[in-house]
């Protein structure tokens, strides 16, 4: 069975980067649902899509499809943002948070990547720092509720960042 492993913390934070260092090096990789839907929809013309009220359910339907997809052979993944990050973005009183929490896959590792400073705006990436930092701790609490150790991955370059997780990895097959 593929053991998962997920990239979390808040926008900008450098996830994406260090996902793509990892993903040069090797390893399966599952990119950002999110940004995908994002970019699809301003591509269709519509240019903010997370007001539409089916935008989470959006996310979690691709999420799902990707993780279906993990190659049988790969004996790991890493994974830009996990099923349970979307928990961030609904409120409890949304069925979908409940649809959220049944539907999380077990995953075998979460790494908090923590913020470099200053997030930068752009058209898929509206929060601003008090938002993303806001977002980072919600986040966090999310895996936590769920019982994950979530690990912390310092600011750093994105080389050391993936050496980091991948030492902690390592580490923790040898366990």
């Amino acid at each position: 069975m593929t053991k998962k492993y997920i990239l979390t913390g808040a926008p900008g934070s450098g996830k994406s980067s260090v996902l793509l260092e990892l993903e040069k090096r090797g390893e399966h990789v599952i990119r950002e649902a999110a940004e995908d839907v994002i970019k699809l929809a301003q591509a269709k013309g519509i240019e903010e899509p997370w007001i539409n009220p089916d935008f989470q359910k959006e996310i979690l339907e691709l999420q799902l499809k990707r993780e279906e997809r993990i190659p049988p052979d790969a004996s790991r993944v890493f994974i830009d943002r996990g099923i349970l990050d979307g928990l961030a973005y609904v409120d409890k009183e949304n069925e979908l948070y409940w649809e959220i929490l049944k539907q999380a896959p077990r995953y075998k590792q979460v790494f908090l990547i923590e913020r470099l400073g200053e997030t930068e705006r752009t058209r898929v990436r509206r929060e601003d720092d008090i938002t993303a930092f806001e977002l980072e701790c919600k986040v966090r609490e999310a895996y936590l509720l769920q019982k994950y150790k979530v690990h912390k991955i310092p600011a750093d370059s994105v080389e050391e960042r993936a050496d980091l997780i991948l030492r902690m990895v390592e580490r923790s097959t040898t366990q």
